[in-house]
């Protein structure tokens, strides 16, 4: 059976492919993933390819990408309606963390007596596959932890839950180089997801949140999913964006917090290095 595998396959032995990434650095796909790879097996009945685009081209971690990729130096990166770009990670630096739980800071937890059945409810949530991701965001505040978090961040500051959920965005994108410049990418036109925010008078605290299994599963992180969404605050100046991937292993939740995000320009930076090393790490035991 020929599958997704055999168009990477493909497509990175193509004369036009290694042209471009030689120009370039990166090769770009301006149809949909599907549609691109109909388009390259048009002839083959038994080409399949499942799921939607995203199972393909949206990856949220290193180790998902590819192995095909990975073994050339390659990762792909999203550029919405299903397109995608794929980038030499010898030009540009791959977008993915590498993210340590060996040291944080702990987040006391405080349940209110009056509210028996609320904390009940919270921790059959957390352990429903389908409410997981929203009610582990929620638990903590329930808990105290987000005031916590705040008076550590910013002193005793008023605070309110903002915004979240999805929304269709336009942005340009751009990759930091390995000499460090900043080089424009296609621009992103599609639907990305903000999964929390919280508001202080001057600073939004911008949410990416995964649910894992394994201890140290997840610490690949793609910077793409913050960056992404905080592309929608770009034009918002007198308020200071900062990224917080909240990461949950079973009843520990570790929230890593990133510097204030750098726009560049009129977009976004996938792979700058420099903002993607945490300024703390809180951790939380439900």
């Amino acid at each position: 059976m020929i599958g997704w595998d055999d168009v990477l396959q493909k497509t990175i032995d193509g004369e036009g492919f290694l042209k471009e990434i030689d120009t370039n650095g990166f090769w770009k796909c301006e149809t949909s993933v599907k549609k691109y790879a109909s388009n390259l097996y048009k002839d083959v009945s038994e080409f399949k390819m499942p799921g939607s685009s995203a199972d393909y081209v949206s990856i949220d971690f290193m180790s998902k990408q590819p192995k095909i990729l990975r073994d050339n130096h390659y990762y792909i990166l999203r550029t919405g309606g299903g397109r995608f770009v794929i980038l030499d990670e010898t030009k540009f630096p791959n977008s993915y963390l590498d993210l340590s739980i060996s040291d944080s800071i702990q987040l006391e937890t405080k349940e209110d007596p009056e509210f028996p059945e609320l904390y009940k409810v919270f921790r059959k949530d957390v352990n429903d596959k389908s409410k997981q991701e929203n009610s582990a965001l929620e638990f903590p505040n329930a808990l105290g932890c987000y005031d916590l978090l705040i008076k550590k961040l910013f002193g005793n500051v008023k605070w309110y839950v903002g915004p979240r959920g999805l929304k269709h965005s336009q942005f340009h994108m751009y990759g930091k180089k390995s000499n460090g410049e900043p080089t424009d990418l296609p621009d992103y036109n599609g639907p990305e997801e903000l999964d929390y925010t919280i508001w202080t008078k001057d600073c939004i605290l911008l949410f990416e949140a995964k649910v894992v299994d394994r201890e140290n599963e997840g610490l690949d992180i793609g910077w793409h999913k913050m960056a992404y969404p905080a592309a929608r605050f770009s034009k918002i100046n007198n308020y200071t964006i900062k990224p917080i991937y909240f990461l949950r292993c079973k009843n520990i939740i570790r929230l890593f917090v990133f510097p204030k995000f750098q726009f560049h320009n009129d977009g976004i930076v996938i792979n700058d290095k420099k903002n993607q090393i945490p300024e703390k790490i809180f951790r939380i035991d439900l």
